[in-house]
């Protein structure tokens, strides 16, 4: 299933200035042990659909920090504009067919969000799976973006092969978080040491940053592992 997140994450690196994107994020409590049965659902049905520009549905397994309870979110991405299938590819029946098996793979459902993305860098999701992302409120989003963009290309031997993010939460704010970002790695040890040679290594750099920035109020932080991506 990851060969899928490449391809999608280099267009969304591609892409992301010139094409507004919207995402819709649903959590979830998969019933034990279904995550492969899940997984098997997205591929057979999605896999063989043609979405609108920008379209892609993801699977991620929720670990540190995620809401009680909760085991997955199921993701949807689009370009805003063009949500859904191309013409002639949506069918009600076969529609109604997967969210019947899906519903039965989950035992609860979570809440739901919806917003955009303002920046994103591919990367390499097959050696950085290991996402982290920060539910925050930034006093000035567009500095930001900016300061986030410029700490980016001034580190490339840190940042090289990470996919990185800034965006807007619209409708049902997290605890009232207006914006997320987020930052993959290759696993918890390796975000950790990413921590450290932050604020060792490049002390300097990542005080600009943060002074360039401005405040931010730190809402929730936790972890996923990008399990599957279709485009």
């Amino acid at each position: 299933m990851k060969r899928y997140l490449t391809l999608l994450i280099c267009l969304l690196g591609i892409n992301i200035y010139s094409q507004q994107m919207g995402f819709n994020v649903v959590y979830v409590e998969a019933e034990p042990n279904s995550e492969d049965n899940i997984i098997e659902a997205l591929d057979s049905y999605f896999g063989a659909k043609k979405f609108k520009p920008g379209g892609a549905v993801a699977l991620e397994r929720l670990w540190i920090g995620g809401p009680q309870d909760m085991s997955h979110r199921l993701v949807f991405l689009w370009e805003i504009g063009n949500q859904g299938f191309e013409e002639g590819e949506f069918n009600p029946i076969e529609n109604q067919a997967f969210w019947s098996n899906i519903i039965n793979r989950v035992e609860s459902w979570g809440e739901g969000h919806a917003g955009r993305f303002i920046n994103f860098v591919e990367g390499d999701v097959e050696k950085y799976p290991y996402v982290q992302i920060w539910d925050i409120i930034p006093q000035d989003p567009a500095a930001f973006a900016k300061a986030q963009s410029e700490f980016v290309e001034s580190l490339p031997e840190l940042f090289k092969d990470r996919f990185v993010g800034f965006g807007t939460y619209d409708i049902n704010r997290p605890n009232g978080a207006t914006h997320w970002a987020l930052l993959s790695g290759a696993n918890l040890d390796d975000h950790l040491n990413f921590a450290n040679e932050v604020q060792t290594t490049y002390s300097k750099k990542f005080k600009k940053y943060l002074e360039d920035r401005g405040e931010v109020e730190l809402i929730h932080n936790f972890t996923f592992e990008n399990k599957s991506f279709i485009k």
